[in-house]
């Protein structure tokens, strides 16, 4: 016995062991040894596991799969015995390892604190029992007679890998780890699921060798879709996600002699991998001890937790070494510009002064005279005139000089002073200073010249000629700006002096922050050794390894696929399948059998319209044509008539929802008995369809489809490139242009996104695909025959271009007057259209949610329900009926009863009790109606939903609608009887009478156009802030759900894509989601408050003077219509919050410390604090809104219903003065009332 208790192969180690695995084995424990010295015990346990795993000598098989897929029952197939639980609930909640040898077993467990016990032994029947427990048991060994597995291979049950329990992914892991071989199980219904694809494609990245198993192929019918094309599209899907596995095989555990069927390949697989047991071992080794590696690393990282948190810390923001980068050189930028400001402004001086004075003349000819005239009074000899005495002689020097010093200053004035003054002014600004102090620094600087200036600059010896003057004005000029440009320099010196405490404030902060950025240099540089040396730690650890041998290269046996022959054949008996009667099931002992049992199918086909009782239009009309005998009764008369003629074309509402492959259009097409609708294992259903009844317009099997608006189909491309993260600015660029659109989609793979985002890239893809041949028909209304309507209906590049199909379908339920309505699956890209559905759930006369046996309740299926739940109260009727589809696949009725309880349980979960629940396989009801087998109608359960719903419309419906027609004669009665009693009155008595109603009719017509007292009006506001408070609630309520929804451990895997990326994809899920949701819960407070509306309208009509006295004259006025309420709706997070990388970064860091540790939860409280600040506002700002919107609905209701109250009453007045004026009269109404009465018993 080894240490878990099981027995070892019959044959030693030694002898069965090669070189490879005792060098692998070393390695291992060296590994381990590694770990265990580095404080990670958890890989340390794991790396020595993998050692003993390869001593141990057996070839561990894993089947894997999402829950209900089949992997316990295939189990307990390929072990010839029910070792495990198998259900199409979920079941396993352990991994199960399972050898051949003597019958034993035994379990692990652990407390509610994490301690494991040791192993304990139970007997394989109690095993049910263990499987199932998720809490307690940590893991389960079984030994039983196998010989399928001989001596040396275990095969591991796991549980689903869409669980969101961390126990049960730890597990799984746990089990893949000593995985050599991974089968993963999948339905035939769900084969193309995001969670498939997720999980093959880590398999794919962690290496390990993957066979898929496409089960229950017995539920493919070739005239759907055939089975090469079911192949090639899953081939087509498995290569979009990059996944190639081993090799795909296709079974039926129910039917394991189906023409399809591979259970003898997958037998004789199991068989041909035993001999390569040792270099499967080996290969697997060598990719778990990588995978593991990659985990020590991760274990290395939390470690330096602590460490990291503080240097993240220290780094804060611009933490990026690009921001820092980019931060650096703007500071070195600023600090060189401080420092050579002031070179810079004096280059910048001189330059402007430089231009300024050599384009300035300061010396033109009217100065150049006035200094001739200067230099001839400086003359030697010089008098002022032949008598002038020495006195005068100066005087006249000194007026000359004057008159120069005068024009020159006018001269610098003009072109130098003023021009020069606004240079050096705007200098002075930059540096702050401005006003007096400015003005008077300038105006000292610059001073006017004197004339003793000018004659210094008198040489001594200087003529008066024209030569001598042009050299002294150009002396003067040069001078003069010499000594300005001494002085600007001067001032400017000073501002700079007067500068430079500020500039080295500045310099000085700019070094600071320089060091700030030096020293977060140093922290990243230290996160980076930190990384380094946890990868350099990761690449020791994995220099322990022996180099890769041949076993790397090992080649997979690989079953041949479904041979031709045996497609044929298969081919051939789905074409006569119809044919045969042999297709009744019933229950048995031993699970589903066959019956030839036939007759007429009548009980469960309608006979007359839905909805409509019995006899209630021919009343109608006999009434009519009685009453209108009578001149003043023909109005009454011609109102039954209109309502009998809408009880005899009274159509039916039937909306059916679900998810995808939930089986709606299958269920349809079994209601109408007529395949009308395309039925496939894959998304079909990508519009509105309506099954309704041929007119004389449209024949029998043809269709109108009509196309999306252009504005419509523009508006879903927008939103859905919105959704695969294509930004606002490019949606900007490209505009309306749809070809350009359609472009933008190119460069995004659907391993990227999240897989909400994956339909709309395909949905994109069909539509660039099909855009040259359908967006010509954008806007048009096409009538189309069976095959052209399939392809709209049905295939993605054509139906995305369509908005909804009418398909007129003769049989029983249509010509009974039903619609039959089939949505898209709620979690299609068309479920964005919540505002199409909630109008269906509102207006349907009955809605039929159907989900499907094996898969009962996905998440879309939750959202849904959550609507559904919020509105069931306000109907009048309970019109809800709930299908659990694909009922044949239960083996018994123990497990068809626990799949009941299990959806009865889930709908309890969302408000909806005591429900209409009806199991059917609608497969096996359509074949029962078009081979006429009642018995086998009866065991679909087909005929049990047609019967009970039958009853809904007879009873129910038509008992409101019947009540409807009974009131209108109850009126009519009451008219006769007040007419019968004035007869006795005079002609003059009944005059007055008629006036008095005619008054009265005024009165209320008054009343009715008075505003609606506050009294009213405030309850009305009350009721809609309640309605907001607790919708908010209901909301803050589901948050979580939605979070583990958006972030989702099959979404953030570590498989080498962008997690940061796929992060803020999560981020803008779940703000999608929520905002999906607060738009469902408007729309049900809506609906409410149209009810109280009603409610406040009838009590205000009841208010109305003179009721009472006008009902005991014999008037009883209709009833008024509900208010349809047209309420503003919120676009949230139309303008943010916008989530960053950083933000969401910060709280993930890996799968493993999001999922496992405190990282959900802590970004979870804050996304909720976050994201309800603006829901808050939205909903504050839209309850004024409200308010007044409801207000005026309610003032408009009374208004309307009034002046209708006051028509009807006049009508009622004229028809009194009107009857009873001739003979004979009075007996003609008595022998009509005679009749009336008849008519009613």
């Amino acid at each position: 016995m080894s240490q878990n208790g099981i027995s070892a192969p019959s044959q030693t180690l030694d002898h069965r062991q090669s070189s490879d695995i005792i060098r692998f084995r070393e390695a291992l424990e060296q590994m381990s040894a590694r770990a265990a010295a580095h404080d990670a015990p958890v890989q340390a346990e794991k790396f020595s596991e993998l050692s003993e795993k390869l001593g141990f000598g057996r070839l561990t098989v894993a089947f894997c799969g999402h829950f209900s897929a089949g992997k316990s029952t295939l189990v307990n197939t390929l072990c010839g015995a029910t070792l495990l639980p198998a259900s199409p609930i979920p079941t396993s909640a352990n991994v199960v390892t399972v050898v051949n040898g003597a019958p034993f077993a035994e379990t692990e467990f652990r407390d509610t604190n994490g301690k494991v016990f040791p192993p304990r032994k139970i007997s394989v029947e109690q095993l049910h029992d263990f499987a199932v427990d998720g809490e307690g048991v940590t893991s389960i060994r079984v030994s039983y007679p196998i010989p399928l597995l001989g001596d040396n291979m275990a095969i591991v049950d796991t549980p689903g890998v869409d669980s969101t329990d961390g126990a049960h992914r730890a597990a799984t892991e746990s089990a893949l780890h000593l995985a050599d071989v991974v089968f993963y199980v999948t339905d035939y219904n769900h084969v193309q699921s995001e969670v498939n694809f997720r999980f093959l494609r880590s398999m794919a990245r962690w290496g390990k060798p993957t066979y898929l198993i496409v089960n229950q192929i017995d539920k493919h019918r070739e005239d759907q879709i055939s089975f090469a094309e079911f192949r090639e599209s899953l081939g087509q899907a498995l290569s979009n996600w990059d996944i190639a596995p081993a090799a795909t095989l296709f079974l039926s555990l129910r039917e394991p002699e189906h023409p399809l069927s591979q259970w003898e390949q997958l037998l004789q697989l199991i068989r041909d991998l035993q001999p390569l047991a040792n270099g499967l071992m080996l290969r697997s080794a060598d990719r778990s001890a990588r995978h593991l590696a990659e985990q020590y690393r991760d274990a290395l990282h939390q470690k330096n937790e602590t460490r990291r948190e503080a240097l993240l810390g220290e780094l804060g923001d611009n933490g990026e070494a690009e921001q820092r980068l980019t931060l650096r050189n703007e500071l070195e930028h600023t600090r060189a510009e401080i420092t050579s400001s002031g070179d810079r402004r004096k280059a910048r001086v001189r330059t402007d002064l430089e231009r300024l004075l050599n384009n300035a003349n300061l010396t033109p000819a009217e100065t150049r005279e006035k200094a001739l005239e200067v230099l001839v009074a400086m003359q030697p000899g010089f008098k002022a005139g032949w008598l002038a005495s020495a006195s005068k002689t100066e005087a006249e020097k000194a007026a000359r000089l004057e008159r120069l010093s005068d024009d020159f200053n006018r001269q610098v004035s003009a072109n130098v002073t003023g021009h020069l003054k606004e240079i050096l002014r705007k200098e002075a600004e930059q540096s702050g200073l401005t006003g007096e102090e400015l003005e008077s620094s300038l105006s000292a600087r610059f001073k006017p010249i004197t004339g003793e200036w000018l004659q210094q600059l008198v040489k001594t010896g200087a003529g008066s000629d024209g030569q001598a003057t042009l050299h002294y004005s150009a002396e003067i000029s040069s001078e003069l700006k010499a000594v300005y440009r001494k002085a600007a320099f001067h001032w400017i010196d000073e501002l700079e002096l007067r500068d430079q405490p500020e500039r080295n404030v500045r310099l000085e902060a700019i070094e600071q922050r320089l060091a700030a950025v030096a020293q977060k240099d140093a922290t990243a540089n230290e996160l980076s050794r930190l990384e380094e040396d946890e990868r350099s730690e990761e690449r020791n650890l994995l220099g322990l390894l022996p180099s890769p041998s041949d076993n790397a290269e090992l080649t997979l046996p690989s079953p041949a696929p479904v041979s031709m022959d045996r497609l044929d054949s298969f081919a051939l008996a789905s074409d006569h399948a119809y044919d045969s009667d042999d297709l009744s099931i019933e229950y048995t002992e031993e699970g589903v059998s066959g019956g030839k049992e036939t007759g007429p199918i009548e009980s469960s086909e309608p006979s007359g319209r839905l909805g409509a009782p019995r006899g209630a239009a021919e009343r109608l009309e006999r009434s009519a044509a009685l009453l209108a005998q009578v001149p003043a009764l023909r109005g009454v008369a011609e109102g039954l008539q209109v309502k009998a003629e809408r009880f005899k074309n009274r159509s039916f509402t039937i909306a059916l929802f679900g998810a995808f492959s939930a089986g709606k259009s299958s269920f349809a097409n079994a209601l109408v008995g007529k395949a009308a609708l395309p039925v496939s294992p894959n998304p079909t259903t990508a519009t509105i369809n309506r099954i309704l009844a041929p007119t004389g317009e449209h024949a029998d099997g043809t269709a109108l489809v009509t196309m999306k608006t252009s504005e419509s189909f523009l508006s879903d491309i927008q939103h859905s490139l919105g959704r695969i993260g294509v930004s606002k600015q490019k949606l900007a660029e490209a505009g309306s242009d749809i070809a350009k659109l359609l472009t933008l989609k190119d460069p995004i793979t659907a391993s990227e996104l999240h897989p909400r985002g994956r339909p709309h890239l395909a949905f994109l893809t069909a539509a660039a695909k099909g855009w040259s041949r359908f967006g010509q028909l954008l806007g048009q209304k096409l009538t189309v025959q069976e095959e052209e309507y399939r392809r709209f209906a049905a295939e993605e590049e054509a139906s995305c271009f369509v908005a909804e199909i009418d398909l007129f379908v003769d049989s029983p339920l249509t010509r009974s007057g039903a619609v039959l309505v089939d949505t898209p699956g709620a979690d299609s890209i068309n479920a964005r259209h919540t505002g199409v559905a909630f109008q269906y759930i509102k207006n349907a006369d009955a809605v039929l949610f159907v989900t499907y046996y094996n898969h009962a309740f996905t998440e879309a299926d939750r959202e849904f329900l959550n609507q559904l739940g919020n509105v069931k109260d306000v109907f009048e009727l309970d019109k809800m009926f709930f299908i659990i589809n694909a009922a044949d696949l239960a083996s018994s009725e123990v497990e068809l009863e626990a799949v009941r309880e299990h959806v009865a349980t889930q709908l309890l979960k969302h408000g909806i009790r005591k429900p209409r629940l009806f199991s059917v396989s609608s497969m096996n009801g359509l074949h029962a109606k078009r081979s006429r087998s009642a018995q086998m109608l009866q065991s679909s359960g087909i005929a049990a939903f047609e019967s009970a719903f039958r009853s809904f419309s007879e009873e129910e419906l038509g008992g409101l609608a019947l009540a409807s027609a009974n009131k209108e004669l109850d009126r009519v009665d009451k008219l006769l009887e007040s007419w019968l009693q004035s007869a006795n009155e005079d002609a003059a008595t009944r005059e007055s009478k008629a006036e008095r109603l005619r008054e009265q009719a005024r009165r209320w017509q008054s009343e009715g156009a008075d505003n609606v007292p506050e009294a009213t009006v405030q309850p009305l506001h009350q009721e809609i802030g309640e309605q907001l408070y607790h919708l908010r609630q209901r909301l803050k309520f589901r948050f979580k759900e939605h979070f583990q929804s958006a972030f989702h451990p099959s979404v953030l895997q570590d498989d080498g894509r962008d997690l940061k990326k796929l992060l803020l994809a999560c981020g803008e899920d779940l703000k999608r989601s929520l905002g999906e949701d607060l738009l469902q819960e408007l729309r049900a407070a809506g609906l409410r408050l149209e009810g109280t509306i009603h409610s406040m309208t009838e009590k205000a009509l009841g208010a109305l003077s003179g009721v009472a006295d006008m009902e005991r004259e014999g008037f009883s006025p209709e009833a008024s219509e509900r208010p349809v309420l047209d309420l503003p709706m919120p676009e949230l997070f139309a303008n943010g919050p916008t989530f960053e990388t950083k933000q969401l970064w910060g709280a993930f860091r890996s799968p493993k410390h999001f999922f496992e540790k405190e990282g959900a939860a802590s970004l979870r409280e804050e996304l909720n604090e976050l994201l309800f600040r603006t829901i808050d506002a939205e909903i504050g700002a839209l309850q004024p809104k409200w308010n007044d919107n409801a207000e005026s609905t309610l003032f408009l209701a009374v208004k309307t219903s009034s002046q209708q109250w006051s028509d009807q009453l006049a009508a009622f007045a004229l028809s009194m003065s009107q009857t009873l004026r001739e003979p004979g009269e009075e007996r003609i109404l008595a022998d009509l009332q005679e009749q009336w009465r008849k008519i009613r018993q």
